[in-house]
């Protein structure tokens, strides 16, 4: 009898703590997605990237053929559709804009060389950090602000820098005692989020951190540190999106909640704007490939 309390007892503390580790579900509202080509749904894909407050979606649109083989893409709320690729350019992306309507992104030209662009109205910037070594800028973000967020490397290996509107540059530091730190995304207030690594860890486990007014926090998915994290974007109300393997999570006020689709598919988190608008990919009826999507959730 003693035994069999015992196993009842630990089959109680089990369920116990299965149910704290399940995280709440969010509630979306004004979903949508899209493809960018309705004639042919797998050519291109596209990742979704960045979105602003006017739910326009940048990315990158993946084509089947002469892999690889990807440019960037604007999608606009109406369905309007246009696509960046630099014409010395192999391959190219759009990974943020603002509500200005500014946007940033890359590509790579047929000599193989990156390059940083931030793209104003009609023209193209090329963003180079004074200290980069061999065309190592890259660009992450750009807050309404028209403040940048990218990397570069020197000797030292990669670093983080925002650049401000009148063209100074601001060094971002590292995660303390990570062996590489990515920032993804960052707000008006400046608060940047993104991936670390550190020392030992095992099989691409990444964490996620939070880097405010000169301080650093770690956030991992229902605080599963040795399990992957990645946080993708950042709200002016500090609600925070990311992936857990794959799956879609927001975090707000202490409480993580998952992101599923209307019809329960799996969903990926890549970017949430400024006011809260969210984008990723998820799947469509008929598609191999993912396509975009747009939703606000809480």
């Amino acid at each position: 009898m003693f035994m069999f309390r015992v196993v009842i007892g630990c089959f109680a503390v089990c369920l116990l703590a299965a149910s704290s580790l399940h995280a709440q579900k969010a509630t979306c509202t004004n979903w949508k997605t899209f493809v960018l080509n309705p004639a042919d749904l797998n050519n291109p894909s596209e990742e979704s990237d960045g979105v602003n407050d006017n739910h326009t979606v940048v990315g990158r649109a993946f084509y089947n053929f002469n892999k690889p083989n990807f440019k960037g893409f604007v999608h606009y709320s109406n369905g309007k559709i246009t696509y960046w690729r630099p014409s010395n350019a192999k391959y190219s992306w759009l990974s943020d804009r603002n509500i200005l309507g500014n946007t940033v992104g890359g590509y790579v030209d047929i000599s193989g060389i990156l390059h940083a662009a931030y793209l104003h109205g009609g023209t193209t910037t090329l963003i180079v950090h004074p200290k980069a070594t061999h065309h190592s800028t890259t660009l992450a973000g750009i807050n309404n602000l028209n403040t940048l967020l990218g990397t570069y490397d020197d000797a030292n290996g990669q670093h983080i820098f925002k650049r401000r509107s009148d063209g100074t540059f601001l060094a971002v530091p590292n995660f303390p005692g990570a062996t590489h730190t990515t920032p993804t995304a960052f707000n008006d207030n400046g608060v940047v989020v993104g991936i670390y690594t550190n020392p030992g860890d095992c099989c691409g486990i990444d964490h996620g951190f939070i880097y405010r007014n000169g301080s650093f926090a770690p956030l991992n998915y229902r605080k599963m540190v040795n399990s992957n994290t990645e946080l993708m974007g950042i709200s002016n109300n500090s609600v925070i999106v990311g992936d857990h393997y794959g799956n879609a999570f927001l975090y707000s006020n202490g409480v993580f909640k998952d992101i599923v689709g209307p019809q329960g598919q799996q969903v990926t988190v890549r970017n949430i704007s400024a006011g809260g608008i969210i984008t990723g990919d998820t799947s469509v009826p008929g598609s191999v490939g993912p396509h975009g999507f747009t939703a606000t959730c809480q």
